[in-house]
């Protein structure tokens, strides 16, 4: 059984506070079951855009929208608005950290 979205955003923002990590909802979603968009910023202009699936083992899985190649910040925000008109249930996070932390891993850490 999964956790409701809601709950796991709130963990991962507690854990980035703990951590020294800026970060932020910078669009709610459904807080029982919408998809979460990871925005990470390593550097001035240079995002990557990360999206949590589950495999067939119910597995959690964040996958790198751009390929893994950081993209200009503007290019990020049009892709996320694609995300955000099909499915305006979504929930986007903002994360600024040089060291390219994913917030939502091991949130029980």
């Amino acid at each position: 059984m999964r956790l409701k979205t809601n709950i796991v955003v709130n963990a991962a923002l507690r854990k980035a506070n703990i951590l020294a990590i800026p970060a932020y909802i910078s669009k709610k979603g459904d807080p029982d079951a919408g998809a979460i968009f990871l925005e990470l910023e390593t550097e001035i202009d240079c995002v990557h855009l990360f999206h949590r699936r589950f495999d067939f083992n119910e597995n959690e899985v964040w996958e790198c929208l751009n390929k893994g190649d950081a993209q200009p910040a503007d290019i990020i925000a049009k892709q996320i608005q694609r995300e955000i008109d099909r499915d305006p249930d979504c929930w986007v996070v903002s994360v600024q950290d040089r060291m390219a932390r994913n917030i939502f891993n091991n949130i029980s850490e």
